[in-house]
Formats: structure tokens, sequence, C-alpha cells
């Protein structure tokens, strides 16, 4: 039995290579979890109609709770759109600028994106801490359970984005849209 080398990541074996091959195993890993989050917000919303319309009963927490895993969902699935590259994009001054144009254009975009998110992360950590002692009103959990998902969500966009910058760098097309930069 002959020995195989193990496959190289998709991007070779630079360390943007690995790093890009670390963020796919992530977001996989990622779209599950905000699979089965939503699964649980449905089954919670599905028990609710049975108990309010079926039983004539009310469960006095499963809206709460069907919001707050929501929440989660949204801000895991930010950062999954992001490395999906299915964010909405205004395209009109990529689509009128020349192909040499759009690799630096696409690095101003991301770098500019990564200060947002870096701003929104400050603030939601800030935001989190507040929340620690506040109780929510059905569960009578600390709220800070459901605030943490903003600093968690965006912590991995800017994975996700600082890993566009690297394939950016290196040359490698970022997006279907931007197929003409490589």
């Amino acid at each position: 039995m002959a020995e195989h080398d193990p496959e190289p990541p998709p991007g070779g074996n630079s360390f943007a290579g690995r790093f890009d091959a670390f963020c796919e195993r992530l977001n996989r890993v990622l779209e599950v979890v905000i699979a089965l989050l939503l699964a649980a917000t449905v089954i919670v919303a599905l028990a609710q109609v049975i108990f309010r319309y079926g039983l004539d009963s009310s469960l006095s927490w499963s809206e709460e709770l069907a919001r707050y895993l929501f929440i989660w969902v949204i801000f895991l699935g930010t950062s999954s759109a992001t490395r999906r590259h299915h964010h909405m994009a205004v395209e009109a001054l990529a689509s009128i600028m020349p192909g040499v144009a759009l690799r630096p254009l696409a690095a101003v975009v991301t770098i500019v994106s990564l200060v947002f998110f870096g701003v929104v992360l400050y603030t939601s950590i800030v935001l989190t801490e507040n929340a620690i002692p506040q109780l929510s009103t059905a569960l009578e959990i600390s709220v800070a359970y459901v605030y943490v998902a903003a600093p968690i969500g965006v912590a991995l966009t800017m994975v996700h984005l600082l890993n566009q910058l690297m394939q950016i760098a290196g040359g490698r097309s970022v997006a279907p849209h931007q197929a003409e930069i490589s």
C-alpha cells in the first residue's frame, strides 16, 4: 500500500490557502448550527400555535424563545452570507470600472466593511456587558445570552472578511460577480 500525501487545501499550502480552507470548514459547521436554530424556532412557534388554538392554552415562554433563537439565526447568518458572498451589493461603480481596477476596489470595499464591523463589534460587546444583569420577562434568563449573538456573529463575519482580503491580495477572485479580477 502506497501512502498518499493529503490533498492540499483549495488555495494551496500557503497560509491564505489554509485559512480559506479553515473558513470553509467553519462555515459548514456554522450552517448546521443555523439550520438547527431555525428548526428549533419553527418547532417552538408551531408548539405555541398548537397550544393556543388547539388546546386553548398558551405557553408563556414560546414567543420570547422563538424571537431569541431567530436573533441568533440572523447574526450567525450574517457571517455565513459573508462567506458565500450573498449580501446585497451595489455594483454600479464596478460595472463601469476597467478590469484592472476591480481588485483594488474589492480590497477597499472589504477594508471599509472590516472597519464598520469593527465598530459594531466594539459596540455590541459594550451592550452585551451592560445587559448581563437584565432578565428576560418570560424565560427569566439574562438577556446577555441573546445580546452575545451580535459580537459572535460580527466576529465570525470579520474572520470571513479577513479571508476575503487575503484572497484579493493573493489575486484570487472572491465573488462570482468579481470573476474579472483573476
